[in-house]
């Protein structure tokens, strides 16, 4: 976390230090335009009478963006001095933040279309424990933005080779890439993904715009003609409806399909994901171009993550929590917490090899839940079909719903399944975590950044003297929440609980 002091001398010579690029007043004008453009337009079109009061107006807001913008360009400065970033900024009211380096977890790049034009970028700079980013320096030269990235974690490597995990080893200024996705493979990662709620909205939205841009005439024909087209359908017969249904769904997969490509295409274009010493880097996007470093070392959670239709085709996504990673809101849309998009399940050993070195050899082996577990799941599922069940022959004021309960045994056989997939493997150095049916997650946690170790019981887990084990880590914002393993019987749960918070409280001890 940062710190302000009143600004003062130092005593040292800083390590590097710059300013911000002159562009920061044109992109600022440029952005501030772009931003009042739209409140603007009602202004000027009340008539003669507010027109000139509307243009004064959006005068002195434009000129006190550029005031503002002027300030900051002439008082912004930072360095690197000792074991701090130090960023200085204010006119009247002059301001210092002195941010440790040992705190810095990520300095994300990031370049708009605008900025790509003018080769500069935004150096966005997060700490651990902080909400969002703690300083962003915008505009930079990309050569300054390189510069800066590359001394802080120059000043940080000692910090690095004292791992255990990581040892010291010569540093290179040589990317090793470990993977690089293709148009093909953006394709497989956007047929692959779930984006039928993202169609209906789109559709959704479409017919709004509709409404308010076509003449009402052609609208209320459009929904004249779509309701007469699906009551024909309907008087038709049972099996024309669901014809026309099965169209209509296939119409809306088929959207979802195409948004969803579209999308994968301009979030992750040219995704690169290399590693330079014990650094992995990312870049990646269309129109935005993005460069994050993800300090191996740093990595709290690892989620291998094989979605239902993944699945089918024996591929993953990898996701990665950082001490301290935040999400900048409730809907992160920028693929921060994605360490890879898609990968093939055939190569996920070698790329677990280049995230943690040591985990080939941990020699753990992986270990069920109670076999309770099935009997638990079908209860419940079958308790589940019938509340189905019953709903059904309500609705339907006709007994042949009683047919759902020829379900049950394909209930049981699911959790019989679960049964065989879900479990756990504690090792020496690392704390495995498995489960999930037709899509599966496995959950990877170093133990030396276990902080939390949870031991939970529901009244019908006394009942039935089970437990769910979880671990808190320093980051579970991209993975999902910490990691879990329910349905373990109260005894090995609490001997898990104890043995994973000795192995880490001695790692911690070690570090």
């Amino acid at each position: 976390m940062q710190t302000e002091k009143p600004f003062s001398a130092q005593p040292t010579a800083p390590l590097l230090e710059g300013r911000l690029h002159p562009l920061t007043l044109v992109l600022g004008l440029i952005t501030s335009l772009r931003s009042l453009i739209i409140p603007a337009i009602p202004i000027l079109l009340f008539g003669n009478k507010f027109r000139w009061g509307g243009i004064g107006l959006f005068g002195l807001l434009l000129i006190g963006t550029a005031v503002t913008l002027l300030i900051r360009y002439f008082s912004f400065s930072y360095r690197i001095q000792g074991r701090e970033l130090v960023t200085r900024e204010g006119l009247i009211e002059r301001k210092e933040r002195h941010i440790p380096l040992d705190q810095i977890h990520e300095i994300r790049i990031e370049q708009n279309l605008l900025q790509r034009v003018f080769d500069v970028v935004e150096a966005v700079i997060e700490t651990a424990g902080a909400e969002g980013a703690e300083a962003k320096l915008s505009v930079l030269s990309r050569t300054e933005a390189e510069r800066l990235r590359e001394a802080v974690a120059a000043r940080s490597a000692a910090k690095k080779a004292a791992s255990s995990e990581f040892p010291a080893r010569p540093e290179t200024n040589e990317r090793e890439v470990i993977r690089k996705l293709g148009i093909r493979d953006l394709v497989v990662h956007g047929l692959t993904s779930n984006h039928l709620l993202s169609a209906l909205a789109i559709l959704g939205a479409i017919w709004a715009f509709a409404d308010d841009v076509l003449p009402n005439s052609i609208y209320e024909r459009m929904g004249k003609f779509l309701k007469v087209t699906a009551g024909e359908m309907f008087r038709q017969g049972l099996r024309a409806a669901l014809l026309a249904l099965a169209v209509g769904l296939a119409g809306v997969m088929i959207v979802g399909l195409i948004v969803s490509v579209i999308g994968s295409v301009v979030k992750f274009f040219n995704y690169t994901l290399t590693r330079q010493g014990d650094e992995l880097h990312r870049s990646y996007g269309l129109l935005t171009r993005r460069a994050s470093s993800l300090p191996r070392h740093r990595i709290q959670v690892l989620k291998v993550e094989e979605g239902m239709i993944r699945r089918w085709f024996g591929l993953a996504t990898l996701r990665a929590d950082i001490s301290g990673s935040q999400k900048e809101d409730s809907d992160d849309n920028k693929g921060r917490d994605v360490l890879l998009p898609i990968a093939w399940r055939d190569e996920l050993d070698a790329l677990l090899a280049v995230f943690f070195p040591k985990l080939a050899g941990d020699g753990s082996e992986w270990k069920k839940v109670s076999p309770l577990a099935i009997r638990r799941g079908a209860k419940a599922g079958i308790i589940i079909l019938g509340i189905i069940t019953i709903v059904v022959i309500a609705t339907t004021k006709s007994w042949w719903g009683l047919g759902l309960g020829l379900l049950a045994p394909l209930v049981y056989w699911l959790n019989v399944k679960s049964y065989h997939i879900f479990g756990y493997s504690l090792g020496s150095q690392y704390f495995r975590t498995r489960q999930g049916l037709l899509g599966r997650a496995m959950h990877i946690v170093p133990i030396e950044k276990s902080q939390v170790i949870v031991v939970r019981q529901s009244p019908f887990d006394r009942r039935l003297n089970l437990a769910t084990l979880s671990v808190d880590t320093a980051g579970q914002s991209y993975t999902g929440g910490s990691p879990s393993i329910s349905n373990l019987p109260l005894d090995e749960a609490l001997q898990v609980a104890r043995t994973l918070a000795g192995e880490a409280s001695r790692a911690g001890t070690n570090f």
